[in-house]
């Protein structure tokens, strides 16, 4: 694999970002992801982030041979009063080209979120990943994250199909 640098993303970025987190999309809804897809997924999340660019949220950026092949976004936020009020960070999205992955890309952009995390002061940091995501899994596992909470979603129609199956 040729030489992989890091850098801080740029809103200059932001149109490869969208493109890539459109596929990252993709591969959450090939994870069966249930929430429903906006209609422009890409813009509406660099919507989600841009107007608090470089104070409550950063993108780390890995290139090849001058070439964007791969990223993660690290935010801010405050934990609800009653969990301590804390600010925390979170890992948010990755993604890194199939050309790229498996050479230590993933690791080196989470170490750079979490560097720049700590560097803010935060309390901890959270991760969600889907259940069926056993490699990012297994790379946060293997950074020291522990599971501490489980999320679930029902969707409607499995709920009408478990209640049919008791009629």
């Amino acid at each position: 694999m040729s030489e992989i640098s890091y850098r801080l993303g740029t809103e200059a970025d932001f149109p490869i970002l969208k493109t890539f987190y459109e596929k990252l999309d993709g591969h959450f809804r090939e994870l069966d992801l249930g929430l429903p897809q906006p209609e422009d997924v890409g813009q509406a999340w660099l919507d989600s982030f841009s107007r608090t660019y470089g104070k409550f949220s950063l993108v780390h950026i890995a290139e090849m041979e001058g070439e964007v092949v791969g990223f993660m976004l690290s935010r801010i936020k405050r934990v609800p009063p009653y969990w301590g009020g804390v600010m925390v960070g979170t890992l948010s999205d990755m993604w890194i080209v199939e050309k790229a992955r498996r050479g230590g890309v993933g690791r080196k952009l989470s170490v750079l979120a979490l560097d720049w995390l700590r560097e803010q002061g935060v309390h901890s940091i959270e991760i969600q990943v889907l259940a069926h995501n056993d490699p990012s899994w297994r790379l946060y596992e293997s950074m020291g994250f522990k599971l501490e909470l489980r999320q679930a979603r029902l969707l409607w129609d499995d709920y009408d199909d478990y209640k049919n199956a008791r009629s």
